[in-house]
């Protein structure tokens, strides 16, 4: 709108119609002491305003057209990490566990299992890495639910079967920082059932009340023998027993192996 405090006479307001509404008003004006706008000029506004218009549509269909490309490269990367990067490594890492299982123990078994960790540890970088690159910008990001069935759908490939994944209560009120200690037990519970369990089927169960919450992770596989490596599951430890809580691990009846994590909510 003009100015109040201005000395202005005449005034021309002419509305910059779009194809998808209005993106504005164009206003001119003169003094006190000039004429008013004729046929002619009010014509020629109308024309400009078309014009100006035109050219808005014009810079958000091409900046929407670059904001396609880019959401189209960000899911292409996203793909080959998880389909080539990931799997690469992942097979590597139990290449290397297979190798170090028939040299039995010493030196050189450890070094190989520290790699396999370090494999680990990259592999699940990238993960977040491809969680972040499948984000829409500008987006609020899934909730814990939804991260939680993407890391069962992650790890089908690995483990040749789809996981059970059951929630109870409002998971999605879960704190951030917390979701994220579930996600890492939830990945890392689901990662040892592939490399040692040799299962046919796994279930995970998050349950959230008002007091706690708590992930149970089980297979039907073999179960926990004496040489599975146990520096995932020390980590769920370390993480439950920061936030005051338990991580308890055992067998399962008929067979398999059995996973619980639960701490407090504040």
């Amino acid at each position: 709108m003009p100015r109040a405090d201005l000395d202005l006479g005449p005034v021309l307001a002419v509305p910059l119609h779009g194809s998808r509404g209005m993106h504005g008003v164009l206003w001119a004006a003169r003094r006190q002491d000039r004429s008013a706008f004729g046929p002619e000029e009010v014509e020629m506004a109308a024309g400009f305003a078309n014009q100006a218009a035109l050219a808005i549509e014009l810079a958000e269909a091409r900046a929407e057209q670059q904001r396609a490309v880019m959401l189209d490269e960000r899911e292409r990367i996203a793909a080959d990490l998880h389909d080539h990067v990931i799997q690469r490594l992942f097979a590597a890492g139990l290449s290397l566990q297979r190798t170090a299982g028939s040299l039995g123990g010493g030196e050189a078994t450890e070094r190989i299992l520290a790699t396999v960790d370090d494999l680990d540890a990259t592999i699940r970088q990238i993960r977040t890495s491809i969680f972040q690159l499948q984000q829409l910008p500008q987006t609020r990001a899934p909730g814990l639910r939804a991260r939680l069935l993407d890391v069962a759908t992650d790890l089908t490939p690995v483990l040749g079967f789809e996981p059970a994944v059951r929630f109870s209560g409002v998971i999605d009120a879960v704190a951030d920082d917390l979701g994220e200690d579930v996600l890492a037990v939830v990945r890392e519970s689901l990662s040892n059932v592939a490399r040692h369990a040799r299962a046919a089927a796994a279930e995970v169960d998050v349950a959230a009340t008002a007091d706690r919450l708590t992930v149970d992770v089980g297979d039907d596989g073999v179960g926990l023998g004496p040489t599975d490596r146990r520096s995932g599951l020390d980590n769920l430890r370390r993480r439950a027993e920061h936030r005051g809580g338990t991580c308890t691990v055992g067998p399962r009846e008929p067979a398999g192996t059995w996973l619980s994590w639960s701490v407090p909510l504040a």
